[in-house]
């Protein structure tokens, strides 16, 4: 019998202000195999972002605190986080605010409203791979 480390799973940094979508997104997450941490606020984003070292960060834009645009700068302005992906899901539609996420430093933009879970889902993996 072999004994070894296991696998490392992903860290994935969850950022969003509404409980319940932040329990269903854990729980899919954690499902798929990665380590989830989740806030509700963006100013206590920014140190846990640097304590963890995320693999990837799935982020709302609208955030207590700091928004999600400011963190979104002050992440990629950061040389410790700088590198991390960050996957936007946000309910704002305007082109607009997804060309200044994409702008700031984010991969990928998709609207709550809009987009299937599971297109996330993927989009993440294939980014922590």
């Amino acid at each position: 019998m072999l004994f070894g480390k296991r696998p490392k799973k992903p860290k994935l940094l969850i950022l969003e202000d509404d409980a319940l979508l932040i329990q269903m997104v854990s729980k899919r997450f954690h499902d798929e195999g990665f380590d989830v941490t989740a806030l509700m606020s963006g100013t206590e984003a920014l140190g846990t972002a640097k304590k963890i070292l995320p693999d990837i960060i799935l982020m709302n834009l609208i955030l207590p605190g700091l928004d999600g645009f400011a963190v979104l700068k002050q992440l990629k302005a950061d040389s410790k986080t700088k590198r991390i992906p960050v996957v936007v899901m946000s309910e704002l539609e305007q082109a607009a605010d997804a060309k200044s996420a994409k702008a700031l430093g984010a991969e990928a933009y998709f609207l709550k409203t809009h987009t299937e879970f599971d297109k996330i889902v993927e989009a993440i993996k294939k980014r922590v791979k």
